[in-house]
């Protein structure tokens, strides 16, 4: 009689459960780090560039800042549905059969956008109103980004 961790009796370990639950820790921490990347931004970013810097160097700084700023937010958001795909992911499954799956590949494409406006905002030509609709479009896709992202986050709660 073979003993109970030899196989076939059911006690076997299942490393499927305990790579699921790692996966599901880096998805909410993805989250997190995207609620807040976005909401520490303009509480604590925005204004010591204010406090500590002259127009120009301000301008240069904040330029560079949102331009990685955006890059950590599709990194994230890449993150996410990687993590989701290759582990989450149960077998002959559509990727898009999970609204959450759907809405983060839509902020990725809207963050890689909002990138592209970030090069050419550069704060030099404030007045204009290309500058203004530039700058509302990415200020509104920041925002969806967060406000998505902590709704996922709040479903996985409620979930779990």
């Amino acid at each position: 009689m073979p003993a109970c961790h030899a196989g076939g009796r059911g006690f076997e370990s299942l490393p499927d459960r305990h790579c699921i639950m790692i996966a599901e820790i880096v998805l909410q921490t993805a989250l997190a780090a995207i609620i807040g990347g976005i909401w520490l931004t303009p509480l604590v970013v925005g204004p010591a560039a204010r406090a500590s810097l002259d127009d120009q160097g301000r301008k240069y700084f904040l330029k560079s800042f949102f331009i990685r700023f955006n890059i950590f937010l599709i990194i994230m958001i890449a993150l996410y549905l990687g993590v989701f795909y290759f582990f989450i992911l149960k077998e002959y499954e559509i990727f898009f059969s999970v609204t959450a799956n759907f809405i983060m590949t839509v902020l990725l494409f809207a963050n890689i956008f909002n990138l592209i406006i970030s090069f050419f905002l550069d704060g030099s030509n404030e007045g204009l109103l290309s500058f203004k609709i530039f700058h509302s479009v990415s200020t509104f896709i920041l925002a969806v980004t967060s406000f998505a992202s902590l709704y996922l986050l709040i479903e996985k709660f409620l979930i779990i």
